[in-house]
């Protein structure tokens, strides 16, 4: 859709900005009703760092809107990784990189923002809240469950 603020969603990508993605929601099934669930993929993390970043979410006919339409936007829910220490010094299981997944129900909070059930994207927008630490995001997607 023109207009839309967003990134093209190359995956890996390196999350050190405010990042702005369009994701496509999956077909439903007729007549079940189904939790849709953003899946953010791949997060890679130093274990040993404290990490947060905020996940907003956005109808894409909003978006596009004048005005960009951002202030309808909706906190999803954040990440957020707290280095802790064993009491001999080392991390918990001896690496430093982290990699998981992040898993947000969004059905409710898309209703609240009018989103139409035939609508086919949504906009993402990831926000990162520290400085200076390494975040990496494999994929973001939407499933049906």
């Amino acid at each position: 859709m023109a207009g839309i603020p967003t990134t093209p969603a190359t995956f890996p990508m390196s999350l050190d900005k405010p990042t702005t993605v369009m994701v496509a929601r999956p077909a439903k099934k007729e007549g079940e009703e189904e939790e849709e669930v953003l899946v953010i993929e791949g997060i890679e993390i130093n274990r040993d760092e404290f990490v947060k970043f905020d996940v907003f979410i956005n109808d894409e006919d909003e978006e596009a809107a004048a005005g960009g339409g951002a202030e309808k936007a909706e906190c999803a829910g954040s990440f957020v990784n707290v280095p802790h220490k064993h009491r001999n010094g080392h991390s918990g299981d001896g690496g430093k990189v982290k990699k998981t997944q992040l898993r947000i129900g969004i059905s409710e909070l898309l209703e609240d923002l009018g989103v139409e059930e035939d609508d086919e994207d949504v906009v993402v927008k990831l926000v990162p809240r520290c400085d200076n630490v390494h975040v990496t995001i494999g994929g973001i997607k939407i499933e049906n469950e």
